[in-house]
C-alpha cells in the first residue's frame, strides 16, 4: 500500500512539473511577442545580445 501511494504521488508530482515548466516557457513566448511584436527571432536575438554586451562594457 505505502509503495503504491508513493508511486501515484510521484506520478502527480512529475505532471505538476512538466505543467508548471510548460507554463514558464509559454508565458515567456508570450511576452517576447508582446515586447517585440514586429522583429524576428534573428532581430531579438541581437537586441539581447547587444542589451547584454552594453551592460558588461559599464562594469
Amino acid at each position: 500500500m505505502n509503495k503504491g501511494i508513493l508511486f501515484i504521488g510521484g506520478i502527480i508530482f512529475a505532471v505538476y512539473i512538466y505543467f508548471t515548466f510548460w507554463n514558464i516557457f509559454q508565458s515567456h513566448k508570450k511576452q517576447k511577442e508582446n515586447h517585440y511584436p514586429e522583429l524576428t527571432k534573428t532581430e531579438i536575438f541581437e537586441e539581447y545580445e547587444n542589451t547584454n554586451n552594453e551592460t558588461s562594457d559599464e562594469k
